[in-house]
Parts: C-alpha cells; structure tokens; sequence
C-alpha cells in the first residue's frame, strides 16, 4: 500500500474526535454502516472523497446526525501526515483510534518511521545512494517529509525546486536520491521509501518574478555546453537578453541602462530585438562559435 492510498479520518462525535486511519475498502465499509438506508449515495461519497486525491478539496464532509459526523482525506504527503498524527487538523478535544485502522495503513506507518504520534519508531534507519539524473518537471520526496517539483537542474547535483506545501523556491545544494528502509530488514517493493536528501537548501521566497535566472544559473549552473552552431546561437540569444534586461529594467540610473545598450550595440551590432534576431537567423553571429572552438584547440595544444 502507498502513502497516498491512505484514508485520514477524523470522527466526531458530540464533539469529542477520534482520528484513525483506514485504506479505501475498509472507509466505504465504516461509511456504510453508518449511511445506513442510504447506501446508494455512496458513489458520490467516494466520488467526493477522491476530489482530496486530486487536489480540488481538503476534505470530504459526511454528516450522519446533528452529533455525529465524518471527515476524510486521501494522504497527500509525509508532511500532512505527520500533521494528522499530531493532532492538526482537530478542533478541542481528540484521540487517535490504532484498533481503527487498516492494518495496511499501520505498515505505512512503520515504513515510513513512523509511531502513531508522529514520532519518529526506529532509532536507525539505513540509506542506500541510488544513481539518477535529475530533470525539471519531476516531483520529488524529500526524506525531511517534504514534497518538491523540479523547475530546473541547474547542475547534477544543484536544483531550482518549489515546495509543494507552500509554493517556496528553493536551491537545493548536493541534492542526492536514496533508498531508505529500516536498518536490518530486507528491502523490498513495500519496505523501501524513495527520497531526496541535500546539503543545504537556498530559500528564494515564493514570488518566481522577483528571481533572476540568469544570477542562479551563472552562481549554481554549469558552463553552457556549444557543441555545435545551434548551441552558439542559444547562448547568443541568452547574452543578448541579458544585457537588454538591464537596458529595459525601470529604477536603474540612466547611465546603467544607457551603458548596457552601449555594449549591445558594441556586441551585437544592434540593440533592437527584432534586427537581433533577423541577424542571428542570418548566420552574422556565428563566428562566433568559430572563434570559441578555435581558441579550444589552441587551449588545448597548450596543455
């Protein structure tokens, strides 16, 4: 059973909660019981409850009387249910059931190091490097509890991620993937939890506009790689808007901006986009490149 096929609960009943845990087939059962006359509603029970899985709700409401009710949600990270274990998501007074829940839910729990009070179980966990390339678009688990989204692998071991807790970019410094499982157990499909951990993390806040790639890219990135004309003809198209940026970018002294168009014209023989780009289609940059892998072999007649 995975993390997100958990169902948290959450019972009230006259006000005084109990939460426990439950996988899907044993939640319908419990509703059921408790729907009584009213089993044919349960399609849009379930339909309901699967919203929290997509992300459209947070939780699925089931009201059976004046004092009695129930709260649900699909688990949607480490972090939420660490939350839902300590008490997070109760209001006054509450308990949590372990007699409750799915037997498969406590197995998550311990594969997941943790008690049913959100501490930590075992004292020792083992963690095995797992060799992989990082790519923008992945989610990743983090082994602090987090989930992130890749917006771009500045190097192999450098990332530009955002949380998807709380929408914070962040570089994360010597990113590796592991493979964790209790220490002195055998691992296999259902024991092993896949994750990141990293050497220190670069917090840039949650406005993307206020982030200057190319800063990020020059500071944690690699040296591009020109193989080839196309290659030159990107960098030359990034060097470019570079410079235009701070031509264009209001609140700097005039002399700033005036001295970043010098240097366009100086550069590229223009400072205009659309005479840029109708000269970098026309092939007057590419000498460029020509230049960059002359100097690469006399570099390396050199050593």
């Amino acid at each position: 059973m995975k993390l997100g096929d958990m169902v948290m609960v959450v019972e009230n009943h006259k006000g005084t909660e109990t939460n426990f845990l439950l996988n899907l087939t044993d939640y319908m059962e419990a509703a059921l019981k408790l729907w009584g006359e009213h089993a044919e509603d349960m399609a849009g029970v379930v339909s309901t409850l699967y919203e929290t899985k997509a992300g459209k709700k947070d939780w699925s409401d089931l009201y059976f009387a004046a004092n009695k009710s129930i709260h649900a949600s699909f688990c949607t990270g480490e972090a939420q249910l660490r939350g839902f274990l300590a008490g997070n998501f109760n209001d006054g007074e509450w308990s949590f059931d372990e007699g409750r829940c799915s037997g498969e839910c406590l197995e998550v729990l311990r594969i997941y190091n943790l008690k049913t009070d959100g501490h930590s179980l075992f004292p020792y966990l083992h963690h095995e490097r797992v060799e992989h390339t990082f790519h923008a678009g992945e989610a990743l688990h983090n082994m602090n509890g987090n989930d992130y989204r890749v917006l771009a692998a500045l190097s192999p071991d450098d990332l530009l991620v955002m949380s998807l807790t709380d929408s914070q970019i962040i570089v994360g410094r010597g990113v590796k993937l592991y493979e964790r499982y209790p220490k002195g157990e055998r691992p296999d499909d259902e024991s092993v939890v896949t994750g990141i951990e990293w050497d220190h993390g670069v917090y840039l806040g949650q406005d993307i506009t206020r982030i200057d790639f190319d800063i990020l890219k020059q500071e944690y990135g690699e040296p591009d790689r020109v193989e080839n004309v196309s290659d030159m003809r990107d960098m030359v198209r990034r060097n470019f808007w570079m410079q235009k940026n701070v031509e264009q970018k209001e609140g700097l002294p005039d002399r700033v901006r005036n001295a970043a168009r010098d240097c366009l014209e100086n550069t590229f023989g223009t400072s205009e986009p659309e005479v840029f780009d109708r000269m970098l289609d026309n092939g007057m940059y590419d000498g460029m490149c020509h230049a960059r892998e002359e100097q690469k072999q006399i570099s390396g007649k050199s050593r």
